[in-house]
Order: C-alpha cells, then sequence, then structure tokens
C-alpha cells in the first residue's frame, strides 16, 4: 500500500511506537534530513528480528535511539566523502592512460569512432567477456554524443575550432562506467600497456610482478566503478556488497582492489582518513562495533602498516588521535 504523508510529530509518535527514543532536536534533524533517508535507510542493525517478526512491523532493540540511527547516518556520509575523494584519483589514472595510450597508437583523427581500432571479437571473449557487439555499439554511441552533442565547453570549444575532438580532449566527458567498458575494448596489446603505465605512474613498476594483469584491471574497476558511483549518488555505502557470486565484493575488499592505482602514499592516505572516520565515531559510542564487523570495515585495520600510523598521528594537531593498538583494545 502507498503510505501516507506524515508530519514531522507523526514520524515522532511512529518511532516511539516501535520503540525508538528521541529528544529535543529530532525535529530538526528530520526536517533537515528527511525520516525515509534516516530510519529507512540505517534502521537495519537496531531492530530486534524476534519482535519485528511477532509484531509485523519494525520493532527496535531496547535501549535504541534515533541518534544510535542518525549518526550511523552520518558515519557514512563522513566515509562516502573520504571514499569519494580517493576514487576519483583512481578514476582519473585510469581515464588519463587508457586515453594516452589508444590515442598514441591510433593517432587519426576520431580514431576511436573505428571500429577497427578495437579488439576483435575472440580477444574480447578471451578477456572473460561476452555481448562484444553490443558493447562495442553502445560504448561507440556514447562517444559519437559526446562528440555530436558536447555538454562540456572544451570539447565545444575544440570541435567548433578544429572541426573534430581527440579522445585526450573528449575523456573528461566520459562517465567512469564508460572508461571501463573502453578499457574493455582495446586491443590486447594496448591493455598490457595501460596496466604497465599505471604501474609506472603510480611507482609501483618493479620485483617480481612489474605490472598487475589486465584481466585483474578488469575484475578490479567493476566494483571500484560501482562503489564510487555509491558515493556519488549518496547512496549507502558501509555495508554496500557488488556481486551475485563469489567473490562478493564489501567496503573492505573494495579498498584492497583500490591499492595498485594509488601511489602509495596516496593509499595509505585513504587507509587513514577511513580509520580516522571510524575512530572519531566509535571512540564517541555512536557506531555500534557491530555494525562495523558486520559490514566488514573493521576489516580495515588489518590494512594499516606504519606509515599509516604516522599519518594517524599527525593528521591534525587539534584532533584526537586514538592508534591502532588503542583501538583495538
Amino acid at each position: 500500500m502507498e503510505k501516507p504523508f506524515k508530519s514531522i510529530e507523526e514520524q515522532i509518535n511512529l518511532m516511539h511506537r516501535r520503540g525508538l527514543s528521541t529528544d529535543a532536536d529530532t525535529p530538526g534533524i528530520l526536517m533537515r534530513e528527511g525520516y525515509y533517508s534516516i530510519v529507512n535507510g540505517y534502521k537495519g542493525p537496531f531492530l530486534d528480528p524476534d519482535a519485528t517478526r511477532a509484531a509485523g512491523d519494525d520493532r527496535f532493540a531496547e535501549g535504541t535511539s534515533f541518534n544510535d540511527v542518525y549518526n550511523l547516518f552520518c558515519f557514512d556520509r563522513d566515509l562516502r566523502e573520504v571514499t569519494f575523494k580517493h576514487l576519483m584519483q583512481v578514476e582519473a589514472v585510469v581515464r588519463t592512460v587508457c586515453s594516452y595510450t589508444f590515442a598514441e597508437h591510433h593517432p587519426e583523427s576520431s580514431s576511436y569512432l573505428i571500429q577497427g581500432n578495437f579488439c576483435t571479437e575472440a580477444e574480447f571473449a578471451e578477456f572473460g567477456l561476452k555481448n562484444y557487439i553490443d558493447n562495442l555499439l553502445k560504448l561507440q554511441s556514447t562517444l559519437y554524443s559526446c562528440v555530436s552533442r558536447p555538454r562540456s565547453e572544451p570539447v565545444r570549444h575544440y570541435k567548433e575550432r578544429y572541426g573534430h575532438v581527440p579522445l585526450w580532449v573528449l575523456a573528461n566527458s566520459l562517465t567512469f562506467g564508460s572508461v571501463e567498458h573502453f578499457f574493455h575494448l582495446m586491443k590486447p596489446a594496448e591493455r598490457r600497456l595501460v596496466c604497465k603505465r599505471i604501474a609506472e605512474a603510480t611507482g609501483r613498476l618493479g620485483g617480481d610482478n612489474p605490472y598487475f594483469d589486465p584481466k585483474d584491471a578488469r575484475l578490479s574497476l567493476g566494483p571500484i566503478v560501482k562503489f564510487r558511483n555509491i558515493c556519488a549518488h549518496d547512496d549507502r555505502l558501509y555495508c554496500a556488497k557488488i556481486g551475485k557470486r563469489s567473490p562478493i565484493v564489501d567496503y573492505a575488499a573494495m579498498i584492497d582492489l583500490a591499492e595498485p592505482y594509488l601511489c602509495a602514499e596516496d593509499y595509505e592516505k585513504l587507509l587513514a582518513d577511513v580509520l580516522l572516520t571510524i575512530m572519531a565515531y566509535d571512540k564517541r559510542g555512536s557506531v555500534a562495533r557491530h555494525v562495523l564487523e558486520a559490514s566488514g570495515i573493521n576489516r580495515i585495520f588489518d590494512r594499516a602498516t606504519s606509515a599509516t600510523s604516522k599519518l594517524l598521528e599527525f593528521d591534525e594537531p587539534d584532533r584526537p588521535i586514538w592508534t591502532r593498538r588503542a583501538r583495538r583494545e
């Protein structure tokens, strides 16, 4: 049934009936943020399953307050902000290296609209992907649309002045998802060069594995793109899981997947920013540990290194710092 409009007072009364206590700040928070965004989005960890089943309606665990749910909502918002900033760096390096490598090998005007400049159907299948024709036509349609109906000023200016738009100008108009599909459709040798150049650009070239395999890039880019979009669209992040079959990628697993695309110091900064966000809320007791454990976010602590600890110690002089050791105690 369609749910009727409820005033702020009615929303508060509904929470009381369901076992959620409120205070004087609750009406203002509901007016600013909305009942649906906070309660419906973040109630899960605070519900009493048995009481909910018996009542046929949401029932919260004894002692749960609206602020408990709201603090999880705020934690997730802060986590999205921190995560998005770093995933933008991942997006930038993939976009830049793909467009550079393709343009280097196919310098002719509008080369990205020529089917022969991409991999064959057999090479696409060998890469572990399906629906070659659909994917190729969709990508080229997107590219053509960006050129023929430019929305960005740089693309429009370049087209008006030179009559065409090279990929390195057009690339910034593409979504991260389109860049991912572009990488999938590149010729195999160019994909390998993209991975090598990303390793070079991030200072990770060397050792027994000089650069990560294109198939590893294929498996990692999909979840990274989805998590990036979760952040951009203000969807629930802390408990997000990508994939229907094993391996399921949760937030902590995504952090692992992002590592090869970031310089070592940028990756350590990502870990430190995430850990500071977790510890700031956990120290106040506003985000229950079982919530973090159930979502897998607590595993981020296992990624931390001495370099991360240094960033935590010197992050902000006026901000309380909790070391990794203190957190575990």
